[in-house]
C-alpha cells in the first residue's frame, strides 16, 4: 500500500478519469463509477448472485448498490470515496467480498485517545497519549449530543461490521477517533465521560500522528496473544499457536513446535494438555493438521478431515477460467503437482459448464471415511481447546478437526466465523484507487453454516486473557 500525500495526487486522478463531464462532482462520478463496477463484476464471476441456496448476497448485490450510491453522492473526499466502497462491500456480511484500497496517507487525526470495549463490556479509553486530557479507563458515554450506540450504529456498523456475528462489533471501535488527515467532516467536538464516578464533558483536540504511532496504540488495546511453543505451568502442558500464517523461513518456528509434540507424544497423551489459539486469524490450514496429527496420530486426523465433505459449486465465467488457468500455471512451475491436478479439475469443470451455458459447476468430494470406525484413540489424558474471539479462516478448520478428537473440551470464547464463498481473486476498479477482493466458488456442505461460529463449552468468566489468568483458570477447571 502506497501512502502519499492524498490531496492533490486524488483531486488529479479523479479530474482526468471525469474530465468528459467537467459540470458533475468528480468524487461522485469515481465513487458511483467504482460502485457500479463492483456490482457488475461480482454479478459476472461471483457465485453468491446465482446461488440457489440463498437469495441474500443477490439482493444485497442490487439494494446495497442504491444505498451506497445515494450516500456517494454527496462525495467530496477520498474518505467520503472509501466509505461509500466499504459499505457496499460490508453489507454483504461477507469476510472475502473486501477491497483493497491502494493510497493511503501517512499521517492521521485524533484526539489523544482510543476506545475499545473494556473487560467490564464498557466502553472506556484504553489507549491514551501522555499530553492527552483523557485518562485511561474512562467510559465514553456520548459525544456531541449522540449516545455510544448511536455513534456505533451511525459510524462504524455500516462499514466495518458482520452483523452476522453479532459478538464482533466491538472490533472495530478504535476507528472511532482515527480520522484522515483530511478528513475533517463529523469530527466529534466534545465528548462526556465517567470518570471516578462523576461525569465529566471534555473538549476534544485533534492533532496529527503518524499510522504507525496508532498502530502501536491499537496493538497495545489488543488481549495478549500467546508465543507460539510448547510449555508447561502449573502441571498444565500449553501448546500455543497465535497463528498458522507460517511459510519459507518464518515456518521454523512452527515446525519446532510440532518435533517438540512429537518428542513429548507419549508425556502429553497422559497429562493435561491445552491448545491455545488466541489471537489467531488464520494462515495455512496445513499447519494445523500437522500439529493435530503430532499428538492425536495421523490416523485419528485423517479419519475426521476425511469424514467431511468439501464438495463446491464454482461461478462460471470467462474471467474465473483465466484465474484457474493461472493457478494451474503457477503450482505446476513450483512442483506443487497434486495441488495443480486439484486446480486443474476445478478449471475443466468450469470449462465444461461454460460451454453448457451453466452459471454453476459442481465439483465433488464426498466424505472418504464416513462408514469406517475410528481408530482407537491415543490420547488418555483431558485435553481443551482455548479460543478466543479471533479464531478466523484456517484457525475455524483447526478448530473442526480438533473439536471432534477425543477427550477435547473447547473453552474460552466464541470464534469468528466466515462466510460458505471462498477462493479469492482480485480485480482493480476503474479508479484505480482499489482492488476487489471476491470469491469464485461457495461450499456446498461444509460443516459448519454461513456465517456459523463455535460457542465453547465452557465460557471464559471474564476480564484479560492474560497467560497467568487463563493458566489459573484452567488448573481450578482440570481439578
Amino acid at each position: 500500500m502506497r501512502r502519499v500525500g492524498l490531496a492533490s495526487i486524488l483531486i488529479f486522478i479523479a479530474a482526468r478519469s471525469l474530465a468528459a463531464d467537467a459540470v458533475a462532482e468528480p468524487w461522485v462520478l469515481l465513487t458511483q463509477r467504482d460502485l457500479q463496477s463492483i456490482h457488475d463484476t461480482l454479478a459476472a464471476n461471483h457465485p453468491g448472485p446465482v446461488d440457489p441456496q440463498s437469495d441474500r448476497y443477490r439482493r444485497w448485490l442490487e439494494d446495497g448498490l442504491q444505498a451506497a450510491k445515494t450516500q456517494a453522492a454527496a462525495a467530496r473526499s477520498y474518505s467520503d470515496y472509501e466509505r461509500a466502497v466499504r459499505r457496499y462491500l460490508n453489507g454483504f456480511r461477507d469476510g472475502h467480498t473486501t477491497a483493497r484500497f491502494v493510497l493511503s496517507s501517512e499521517r492521521l487525526s485524533w484526539p489523544g485517545f482510543l476506545v475499545g470495549r473494556d473487560a467490564d463490556g464498557k466502553i472506556r479509553a484504553l489507549a491514551s497519549a501522555e499530553s492527552g486530557n483523557v485518562p485511561l479507563s474512562a467510559e465514553l458515554l456520548a459525544c456531541d449530543g449522540k449516545t455510544t450506540g448511536q455513534l456505533m450504529q451511525e459510524r462504524l456498523d455500516p462499514y466495518y461490521w458482520n452483523a452476522d456475528i453479532p459478538h464482533e462489533r466491538w472490533n472495530s471501535l478504535p476507528k472511532l477517533f482515527q480520522f484522515a488527515s483530511g478528513d475533517t467532516n463529523g469530527r466529534m467536538a466534545s465528548c462526556s465521560f465517567g470518570i471516578d464516578g462523576a461525569t465529566k464533558s471534555v473538549d476534544l483536540h485533534w492533532s496529527s500522528a503518524s499510522r504507525e504511532t496508532l498502530a502501536r496504540y491499537v496493538q497495545l488495546m489488543q488481549p495478549p496473544a500467546p508465543a507460539l511453543g510448547l510449555q508447561k505451568r502449573q502441571d498444565i502442558w500449553f501448546v500455543s499457536i497465535p497463528s498458522f500464517n507460517y511459510f519459507g523461513e518464518g515456518a521454523a518456528g512452527i515446525n519446532a513446535l510440532i518435533k517438540d509434540i512429537t518428542e513429548h507424544a507419549a508425556e502429553l497423551r497422559s497429562a493435561t494438555v491445552v491448545f491455545d489459539v488466541r489471537g489467531n486469524g488464520g494462515g495455512n490450514s496445513a499447519w494445523g493438521e500437522k500439529v493435530a496429527s503430532a499428538f492425536w496420530g495421523e490416523a485419528a486426523v485423517a479419519h475426521v478431515v476425511g469424514s467431511f465433505d468439501w464438495t463446491t459449486d464454482w461461478r462460471v465465467s470467462p474471467d474465473n477460467i483465466a484465474h484457474l488457468n493461472g493457478i494451474v500455471e503457477r503450482t505446476q512451475r513450483d512442483g506443487l503437482t497434486e495441488a495443480a491436478q486439484s486446480w486443474a479439475q476445478a478449471r475443466d469443470s468450469v470449462v465444461a459448464a461454460l460451454k453448457k451455458g451453466q452459471s454453476l459447476a459442481r465439483v465433488p468430494e464426498p466424505p472418504t471415511t464416513s462408514t469406517q470406525r475410528a481408530p482407537k484413540s491415543l490420547v488418555s489424558g483431558r485435553v481443551f481447546l482455548l479460543t478466543d474471539n479471533e479464531c478466523a479462516s484456517a484457525c475455524l478448520d483447526f478448530t473442526d478437526v480438533v473439536r471432534r478428537l477425543p477427550n477435547v473440551t473447547h473453552i474460552g470464547l466464541p470464534t469468528s466465523a466466515d462466510a460458505l464463498y471462498i477462493d479469492n481473486t482480485e480485480a482493480m476498479l476503474p479508479s484505480g484507487l482499489a482492488w476487489l477482493s471476491y470469491s469464485m466458488k461457495v461450499y456446498r456442505n461444509r460443516l459448519r453454516a454461513n456465517n456459523e461460529w463455535y460457542e465453547p463449552k465452557i465460557r471464559w468468566p471474564g476480564g484479560v486473557m492474560s497467560d497467568e489468568a487463563v493458566t489459573t483458570w484452567i488448573a481450578q477447571l482440570a481439578r
